[in-house]
């Protein structure tokens, strides 16, 4: 069997020299998506990818924030759920003499709110953003022992 490059003028013969339709339309969304600019919004918005450990005390979570300064991160403790929330800007640069041939680096948003197993003490709570990776330390709330009412 021949294979053959396709371009949008011989895409015809793509789907009918036998190929799935369904793959190739796979295959046509996956090759878009590799060269996506991400000028969109919906290619900005990117998922954190993160790691989450449980201590004795808590829990300890690493996320990936790439490109971003601490003050553009915001951290939100509700109860047992948590949303980070992220953004890098592009910094336009001066060229002199000089214009922009190909840019690839944009503006990014990071976005990830998930619940943990128990209730979490923010006031507590520490976070600190070093070379691309949040660490973010959270506590368990302390509760508090039932208290027994005797009867008089």
């Amino acid at each position: 069997m021949a294979y053959t490059v396709t371009t949008p003028s011989n895409r015809v013969s793509l789907y009918s020299s036998g190929l799935d339709p369904v793959f190739g339309r796979l295959f046509d969304q996956a090759f878009r998506d590799f060269f996506a600019t991400g000028d969109s919004e919906a290619q900005s918005l990117k998922k954190l990818s993160m790691d989450v450990t449980e201590t004795d005390t808590g829990y300890l979570v690493h996320a990936d924030l790439p490109g971003v300064e601490k003050d553009a991160v915001k951290i939100q403790v509700e109860g047992s759920r948590v949303t980070i929330s992220a953004e890098s800007k592009r910094q336009d640069e001066k060229t002199e003499g000089g214009k922009v041939i190909y840019r690839e680096r944009s503006t990014s948003q990071f976005y990830r709110s998930f619940d943990l197993p128990a209730e979490l003490d923010p006031s507590a709570a520490e976070a600190k953003l070093e070379n691309g990776v949040l660490s973010l330390t959270l506590p368990r709330k302390v509760q508090t022992a039932a208290l027994q009412i005797a009867v008089k």
